[in-house]
Order: C-alpha cells, then sequence, then structure tokens
C-alpha cells in the first residue's frame, strides 16, 4: 500500500457556524474518496457576530435581527443539506446565541486535541442545543480533556491575529480552507469539487 500524503489544511470557522460543520464533514468525505490523502487541519478563528456580547443574547432575537421573517425558511434549507451531509440539526433546541470567542480560544489551546474538542462543541450545540458561551460547561469540557479555561493571553492573541489574517486575505464568510498555503475553497462546497485541489497540493508537494 503506497504512503498517503499528508495535506495541511487551515481551517477558517467559526463554531456557532451550520455551514462550517457542513463544510467539515464534506472535506472529510473528500479526503475519503481521494483514499491517498490525510489531512492535517489547523483550526483559524473566524467570528460571524465579532461584537457579541460575552452573555450572548436570545436565539429567537438573534435569528429575527439577522434574517427576519426568513429566518424559518433559511434554517430549514440549512436542515435539508446537513441531513444530505449525515447531520441532524436541531435548531430547535438553541435557545441562545453564544459569544463564540471563548469556545474559540478552547479549541486553540486544544493541540492536537483540538478536532475532538471542535466536534464536541458542534454538538453540543447544534445537536443538543446548550450554550456553548457558558463558562461552565465550556470549563467542564476543559476538564474532560486536562485542559486549562479561560484560554491564556497568548491564545487569545493568536485569535486577534486570526481575525485580521481573515480580514487581510478578504475571507467574509465561512467556512474557508487553505490547502497547503497556497489553494483556497470558500464555502461548504460537494465533496467532488475538494479533489481536483488535493491532487494538486500532491502534485506540488511532490
Amino acid at each position: 500500500m503506497s504512503k498517503k500524503t499528508t495535506i495541511p489544511v487551515e481551517f477558517f470557522s467559526d463554531i456557532i457556524c451550520p455551514w462550517c460543520l457542513i463544510g467539515k464533514r464534506k472535506l472529510e468525505k473528500a479526503a475519503a474518496m481521494h483514499g491517498g490523502i490525510t489531512l492535517s487541519i489547523q483550526w483559524r478563528a473566524f467570528l460571524l457576530n465579532p461584537q457579541m456580547r460575552r452573555e450572548g443574547m436570545s436565539r429567537e432575537d438573534y435569528v429575527n435581527a439577522k434574517f427576519g421573517v426568513a429566518g424559518a425558511s433559511f434554517y430549514e434549507r440549512v436542515a435539508n443539506v446537513g441531513q444530505e451531509a449525515g447531520i441532524d440539526f436541531q435548531f430547535d433546541r438553541i435557545k441562545r446565541t453564544p459569544d463564540s470567542r471563548p469556545a474559540h480560544g478552547l479549541i486553540m489551546s486544544a493541540g492536537n486535541k483540538a478536532e475532538d474538542i471542535a466536534e464536541e462543541l458542534f454538538n453540543s450545540y447544534f445537536i443538543n442545543g446548550l450554550d456553548i458561551g457558558d463558562d461552565k460547561l465550556l470549563e467542564e469540557l476543559a476538564s474532560r480533556y486536562s485542559l486549562s479555561y479561560p484560554a491564556s493571553e497568548t491564545i487569545n492573541r493568536q485569535i486577534e491575529q486570526d481575525l485580521k489574517d481573515a480580514s487581510r486575505l478578504g475571507i467574509q464568510g465561512v467556512p474557508f480552507f487553505i490547502f497547503n498555503g497556497e489553494m483556497a475553497i470558500s464555502g461548504a462546497h460537494p465533496p467532488e469539487s475538494f479533489l481536483p485541489v488535493f491532487d494538486a497540493v500532491i502534485a506540488h508537494i511532490s
């Protein structure tokens, strides 16, 4: 069996973004379809709501302010796309839209456990409807993985740097993937869309 090529992926995302979870699942499916690669994901912070107050806000108020009467149809469409990607979004369970900075801090503090932490947060928010901005929830999650919470000042500076990098790169929405520092895909595209990018990166690395 030939050795698989490891492709570095910078994944700009927000943990409260359903399209980011959908995009991650499609990326994973693409890697499985390709068969000749493994992905080394670096989590990069992006804030859908950079001005969100620390305590967050009610989900109902947030959806009404952001989408108005179109909110229900928007999330119905996201739920349908999620089902196709194997995700059973439970938007009705979500009662609060959180400030996601502390969650980003926990992910970025986690080193090689970052993906596990992110998956737990995605599941807590989108499936169980929990408030992932709640300090107690984040402290308990950190404790299970032997991590400290809240994040250090070094991590907080990295979050700010990620936000600056996203602005510099012209990233206006997520998910946003950068492969091997040179090729980018914006959005939750079908798995097949990633395959030629994988091949181009492999050719460059080789």
